[in-house]
Order: structure tokens, then C-alpha cells, then sequence
């Protein structure tokens, strides 16, 4: 058996034909910050080889949102 030093950290299945078909993976999860929700939340789906759906279209983010942040310009 081969000795295993490195391997991919994101997983990514796109559909051309239709976006919102697309699946990934990334065992950091969506937020770089150690305390935020995001932080590791996919690493399971990562481990057992599963993927969470992506969204593209504007339908499809707009039924899978979980938070609005909005930015302004300072005063």
C-alpha cells in the first residue's frame, strides 16, 4: 500500500447543464473563525464522503438562506 502525505481538502461535483445541481465538500467548513457555526460544520459529511448541494440561482439561494449580512459605509 502506498504511504498517503497529502490529499484534497475540497470535494466539488458541478453540473454545466444545471448549476443548482452542483455538490461540495470542505472539512474547514464555509468560516475560517474557530468560534463561528461554520467553522467545521461539513467535517463529517467529509469523513463519510458526502456532499451539501450548491446553490446558483438567485430561486435557489433565496430557499436555502440562513443569514443576511448587510454592509455599510461608515458615517
Amino acid at each position: 500500500p502506498a504511504h498517503v502525505t497529502w490529499h484534497p481538502s475540497m470535494r466539488m461535483i458541478v453540473d454545466l447543464s444545471n448549476l443548482d445541481d452542483s455538490f461540495s465538500v470542505i472539512p474547514t467548513g464555509q468560516s475560517g473563525h474557530p468560534y463561528n457555526k461554520h467553522y467545521d460544520d461539513e467535517i463529517a459529511l467529509w469523513l463519510n464522503g458526502q456532499y451539501h448541494p450548491m446553490r446558483f440561482s438567485e430561486e435557489a439561494v433565496q430557499q436555502a438562506v440562513q443569514d443576511h449580512l448587510v454592509l455599510q459605509p461608515g458615517p
